[in-house]
């Protein structure tokens, strides 16, 4: 399935381009964010830093195990830390 993919958090995942990518049927929102690491040669950070992420899918906040669709806005961005 393809997904349109944004990240806002290169501190963490690294610089992978924002588009489209191709993964695998009935991923989670963090195996999605995985598998498109992968298909850029990018490593995939430890699950501590994956899970403490934010994911929105569609313009909603969900957890990072929500399996998404086809045509899904996966946005991956960067724990809000306050101060």
């Amino acid at each position: 399935m393809i997904i349109h993919l944004k990240t806002v958090c290169p501190e963490i995942i690294g610089r992978i381009p924002n588009g489209e990518y191709i993964v695998r049927d009935g991923a989670t929102a963090q195996q999605a964010l995985c598998q498109c690491l992968e298909s850029k040669g990018m490593s995939v950070p430890k699950e501590e830093q994956l899970t403490n992420l934010l994911y929105v899918v569609n313009h909603h906040q969900e957890k990072s195990d929500i399996v998404i669709n086809d045509g899904d806005r996966l946005m991956v961005l960067r724990p809000v830390r306050g101060g």
